[in-house]
């Protein structure tokens, strides 16, 4: 079979700053390229980023902070807990100063729109009363005319009587009458004109008075209207106005006083993490000191003890031991045959298979779960210390906070019970059994038992550890 051929490595190419400074086309790409954009404009290429790029780069830098060192919580998520505070806490405020304004501001459009209409029938009324008063002069002219050719023809007529009435008589004619004709028409001409002037000045005032209405009051009225309701709109602004000022305020006070809770929780886990660690750290001090003493006083008796055994054992061969030194070289022997690892492991692991129907765990998991638990007991030995704030308050070591710490630490609810039980006097028969369930022993931890009655956990519910 034929093999292939290795296929060549593709030559390196420029580095991407020499391409973007050579190429305008590939910087625009990369601007407008999210992914390429994110992956490949740091450090020096960061100078092909627009204005608009760098100030959104800037302010993601700045929300994705944390808000206190070593806290998950980031400025982002503040945002968005500060914003959801304060529509909570003002939304019913808002949407009524939202309803009155739209009331002001519908106020104020129909107000204008009202007083249009009523000066267009104002200005009808003013049109109607200048015709009639204009159809009323006209009436009068004609009324004036009628009574001078009436006085014309009533002397006339007058004279013509006055003249059968003599000739009937036979007497002379009758005198003149064209004179009193002439005076009588003189006085009624009089008096019509001083009716015409009287219509004339009263037509003119109620013209004006009908024009004043629809020219000069109807638009003050309206711009007086249009006044009170742009001052009731700017009054209803103003109140939005202080809100949003007092939702500033608001937001600004909930994101410090989330801070400094966050940066006092943070301290208080630091703190307490910190004594843990100083006395996990003495307390394997203190181990490997005891155990170093074990260790040398164990090689030196095991020493000794051998000697012993051999000196007796050559005893033995000469048959001049006595029965004291029998019984000490039996002893002897059977403590060489219980330190015989393989004989003594298996029996134990026999034997706790057969009580407690699990397999028993290895001495390397025995000394992890000795070492945690000694770790849970130091720290639940700092529940009730008092620590000291910045602000003068002081705050208290809780047993939920320690839970919750060796938690973090990825320490089991088993060995967590089991030291709280130990920081308080000893175990309690049912955490003796959770132990061996697990297929630990309690004689090789060597922990001591107290009263099942009562109760180390401290209030604490069996289903929170």
């Amino acid at each position: 079979m034929a093999k292939k051929p290795a296929s060549k490595k593709k030559p390196a190419g420029k580095p991407l700053a020499q391409r973007l400074a050579a190429s305008p086309a590939l910087v625009k790409k990369y601007q407008s390229d999210p992914g390429l954009r994110s992956k490949y404009l740091k450090g020096g290429l960061e100078k092909y980023l627009t204005p608009a790029q760098k100030k959104t780069r800037a302010v993601n830098v700045r929300l994705n902070a944390p808000i206190a060192p070593g806290s998950s919580t980031t400025e982002r998520d503040l945002a968005h807990e500060a914003q959801a505070a304060t529509t909570v806490r003002y939304a019913p405020q808002d949407r009524a100063i939202a309803q009155q304004l739209g009331i002001a501001q519908q106020t104020q459009q129909d107000t204008g729109q009202l007083y249009d209409q009523y000066r267009a029938a104002l200005q009808q009324h003013a049109a109607q009363v200048q015709a009639y008063q204009a159809g009323a002069r006209q009436a009068l002219q004609q009324t004036a005319q009628g009574i001078t050719g009436l006085g014309s023809q009533e002397a006339l007529q007058m004279q013509t009587q006055a003249n059968q009435a003599a000739a009937q008589q036979g007497i002379a004619p009758a005198g003149d009458l064209s004179a009193l004709a002439n005076a009588a028409m003189a006085t009624r001409q009089g008096v019509m004109g001083s009716y015409q002037g009287q219509q004339a000045l009263t037509g003119a005032a109620t013209n004006q008075y009908a024009d004043t209405q629809a020219n000069v009051v109807a638009p003050g009225q309206k711009l007086s209207a249009l006044a009170q309701a742009a001052g009731r709109t700017r009054d209803v602004r103003q109140k939005q106005a202080d809100l949003a000022t007092e939702k500033g305020a608001y937001n600004e006070t909930f994101r410090d006083t989330r801070r400094q809770d966050e940066f006092k929780n943070q301290l208080a886990v630091q703190t307490l993490g910190a004594n843990v660690a100083q006395d996990q750290a003495t307390a394997q001090v203190a181990t490997q000191r005891i155990k170093s003493q074990e260790t040398q006083t164990k090689a030196r008796l095991t020493s000794q003890e051998k000697q012993t055994k051999a000196r007796l054992e050559e005893q033995a061969k000469q048959g001049k031991l006595n029965r004291a030194n029998q019984r000490r070289l039996a002893e002897l022997r059977r403590k060489d045959k219980a330190s015989n690892p393989s004989s003594t492991a298996t029996t134990s692991k026999e034997q706790f298979r057969q009580k407690y129907g699990v397999d028993l765990q290895p001495t390397s998991a025995h000394n992890r779960a000795r070492d945690a638990v000694q770790n849970s007991e130091t720290a639940f030995g700092q529940v009730g210390k008092v620590t000291k704030r910045k602000d003068g308050s002081v705050k208290r070591v809780t047993t939920d906070e320690v839970v919750s710490v060796l938690r973090n630490q990825s320490v089991s609810n088993l060995w967590i019970r089991a030291g709280l039980e130990m920081a308080r006097g000893g175990l309690t028969p049912g955490t003796a059994a959770r132990i061996h369930k697990a297929g630990y022993s309690v004689a090789t931890l060597g922990y001591k038992m107290r009263p099942a009655a009562s109760s180390p956990t401290g209030g604490i519910p069996a289903g929170k550890i």
